[in-house]
């Protein structure tokens, strides 16, 4: 019974929506154009901010804090030390991290080892890093193998000549390259070799140095180096302070400029939040326009539907259905129109992102699909909350004033 009424009331509803179909076509089409807007500002924050993550990463950090005594040369991007016997407590990071307004916290250790290439020993540098927590080596990474990373696996600088898949010795143990890293210009990180720190503990277990090399003693209680990532809004030169209060240790800051741009484009990245909300504000007020034109040809209609016994619920249930099948007419419109868009950005924002060197990130199929349909469902909310007020108002009138009017 429930059923039929439901299909009774689309029925009518398609039909009410038929008298006038040049009105319903522009109703549709003012919520396609909201929609729309929507649908495309969601995607392209998504993409913009996916992308910008590995962009900014790729800028290195925001601080770096080392031992005292290790040097560090300045470079375009924090991405790592110079290698040194010196070393930190790792417990400084927990320390770091739970300062007002840092971010992230990325621990390495440095190792200067040999190896041999062409029957000659060769000095090379082995870093290890924690991808958990790594914002500055992986971001870098432009081809790997077809599987996950495991212990024993060991990730290329650009420098390196080593092909994918194959095998390196390095301290009497071997290793199998699992990816590579893109050209940085930091000279020690793009001839350098990157481990995690299990693989690093594995090879101080059962490795066999150089007589000359530095030792992998395996800590996991002892880093190199702390890079450090701010939140958004957090000044360099108050964490640059409170870090520097810290027994033996020395912080070395970023580029500025590098800092304000991520933190400016963070905070317009945040304002399509506002933006999105506004449109569908604009949307729904538009529905509330129009609907409120059409219940006012339709009053004496309305009257006499209540003069013979229609309810009021059943009345204003009517309306909302025409609203909801109008806009969701239109939100499917209004996705057709936002994938237009989207094919436009792509030739042209994505373009410039991969002519900087910076993959353009498209949200996965899964993410896309879940926008269409949470868009196609806040045009039909968005037609029953529009048309809702004039719904209620007119439904409450008496129905002798909806004739007579």
């Amino acid at each position: 019974m429930r059923g039929t009424r439901s299909r009774l009331f689309s029925r009518l509803a398609v039909q009410n929506l038929g008298r006038r179909p040049a009105r319903a076509a522009l109703l549709a089409l003012t919520v396609a154009v909201g929609v729309a807007a929507v649908f495309t500002a969601v995607t392209l924050r998504r993409a913009i901010q996916a992308s910008m993550s590995v962009g900014f990463s790729r800028m290195g950090a925001d601080l770096l804090v080392a031992p005292r005594a290790t040097r560090v040369n300045l470079t375009s991007a924090l991405l790592t030390v110079e290698p040194t016997t010196d070393t930190l407590d790792a417990s400084l990071a927990g320390e770091i991290a739970r300062l007002p307004g840092v971010d992230l916290v990325a621990p390495q250790r440095h190792y200067r080892l040999q190896m041999t290439v062409g029957g000659h020993p060769q000095e090379v540098d082995l870093i290890a890093f924690d991808p958990a927590r790594d914002f500055t080596v992986l971001p870098w990474l432009q081809e790997k193998l077809d599987r996950p990373p495991r212990q024993g696996d060991v990730i290329l600088g650009a420098r390196r000549d080593e092909a994918l898949g194959a095998e390196v010795g390095l301290y009497g143990q071997t290793l199998r390259v699992w990816g590579r890293l893109g050209q940085t210009g930091v000279g020690p990180f793009d001839r350098a070799f990157f481990v995690t720190f299990e693989t690093a503990a594995a090879m101080a277990k059962s490795g066999q140095p150089f007589p000359q090399e530095q030792s992998i003693d395996g800590r996991p209680d002892r880093v190199s180096a702390l890079l450090v990532r701010l939140e958004v809004g957090a000044s360099p030169e108050q964490l640059r302070f409170a870090i520097a209060q810290m027994p033996d240790v020395k912080v070395v800051a970023g580029a500025s400029l590098v800092t304000s741009v991520r933190h400016v484009l963070t905070y317009l990245l945040q304002s399509t939040v506002a933006f999105t909300a506004l449109a569908l504000l604009a949307t729904a007020l538009s529905v509330g326009v129009m609907f409120s034109a059409i219940l006012a040809e339709r009053r004496a209609e309305l009257g006499l539907l209540l003069a013979v016994g229609a309810r009021r619920r059943l009345l204003m249930r009517l309306i909302l259905t025409e609203a909801a099948i109008v806009t969701t007419l239109g939100g499917l419109g209004g996705l057709l129109l936002g994938g237009g868009l989207l094919l436009l950005f792509q030739r042209s924002l994505g373009y410039y992102f991969e002519s900087v060197g910076v993959p353009f990130l498209w949200p996965p199929p899964s993410i896309l699909a879940l926008y269409a349909v949470g868009c196609a469902l806040l045009a039909a909310g968005v037609g029953v909350v529009g048309a809702g007020a004039p719904a209620w108002r007119v439904t409450r009138q008496d129905p002798y004033d909806l004739v007579r009017q």
